[in-house]
C-alpha cells in the first residue's frame, strides 16, 4: 500500500496524519522535506528522504510507505509528482480557514492530474460558540463548511471527507515518538483522553483497508 499525505498548505496537519499511520501500520515514510523530524524514531531501513526536485524511486507493491510531502506541484517538483502517480490513495487534510480552504480546493484540482483516487480529511475541528452537536464530528460546522466548499467548487461530491478534531495528541506523537494507540496503550488517562481522535483514525483506516482490497 502506497498512500501519499499532501497539501499545498502548510499547517494543515499532514505530518502528524502521515507519522500516525506509518507508527501505527509500521509502513516506511517518504519525505522531501529537509528539516523532517523523522530521523529520531523511524528506522533508517524504513526512512526515504529526497529533494524536492528529485524523483522518489518506484516503490515495490510488497513495501507499505507513505509519504509526506512539502511543497507546490511544478514542472520542477518531481518528488510530489511521483510520489503521487505511484499513490494507491491521496490524503488531503483541510481546515476550515479561507486560505486553507483556497489552497485546499487548488491541491485537489492539482492531484486530479496525477490521482484520482483522494481522501480529504477535514482537520483541527473544533465546536464554534452556540453550536450543538453530539458524537458525530461530522455535524461540525467546521466539517460540513469544508465538505461544502469542495462541492460548491465543482469538485466530484464523491470525493470522501471525513473528520479530525483538534487535539493536543498531534504534539505528542512527536514527544512521545508514538501512535495515538500507542500512547493509550502506555497511558492509562490518555486512554480516555484520546479516544475520540482514535475512533476518528480507525474510520480513515477503515478507508485506506477497503482502498486495499479494492
Amino acid at each position: 500500500m502506497k498512500i501519499t499525505v499532501y497539501s499545498a498548505k502548510g499547517s494543515a496537519g499532514k505530518t502528524p496524519i502521515a507519522t500516525n499511520i506509518a507508527l501505527d501500520r509500521e509502513y516506511a515514510i517518504g519525505t522531501n522535506e529537509r528539516f523532517h523530524v523523522f530521523d529520531s524514531f523511524i528506522p533508517d531501513n524504513r526512512l526515504l528522504t529526497v529533494d524536492l526536485t528529485e524523483s522518489f524511486p518506484t516503490i515495490p507493491d510488497d513495501i507499505d510507505i507513505v509519504f509526506d510531502l512539502a511543497g507546490a506541484i511544478s514542472e520542477h517538483s518531481h518528488s510530489i509528482t511521483s510520489a503521487l502517480s505511484q499513490s494507491d490513495l491521496v490524503i488531503i487534510p483541510i481546515f476550515n480557514e479561507v486560505k486553507s480552504l483556497n489552497a485546499g480546493i487548488g491541491t485537489i484540482n492539482e492531484v486530479l492530474k496525477f490521482n484520482q483516487n483522494i481522501l480529504v480529511v477535514s482537520t483541527k475541528l473544533q465546536k464554534q460558540s452556540n453550536e450543538h452537536f453530539t458524537g458525530d464530528w461530522r455535524n461540525s460546522r467546521d466539517h460540513q463548511n469544508i465538505a461544502a466548499a469542495i462541492v460548491q467548487s465543482g469538485l466530484s461530491d464523491k470525493i470522501p471527507v471525513l473528520p479530525l478534531k483538534f487535539s493536543k495528541v498531534f504534539d505528542a506523537i512527536f514527544e512521545k515518538e508514538m501512535s495515538i494507540r500507542q500512547i493509550m496503550g502506555a497511558e492509562p488517562l490518555a486512554a480516555y483522553t484520546y479516544r475520540e481522535i482514535a475512533k476518528q483514525f480507525d474510520e480513515i483506516y477503515k478507508h485506506i483497508d477497503g482502498v486495499k482490497h479494492a
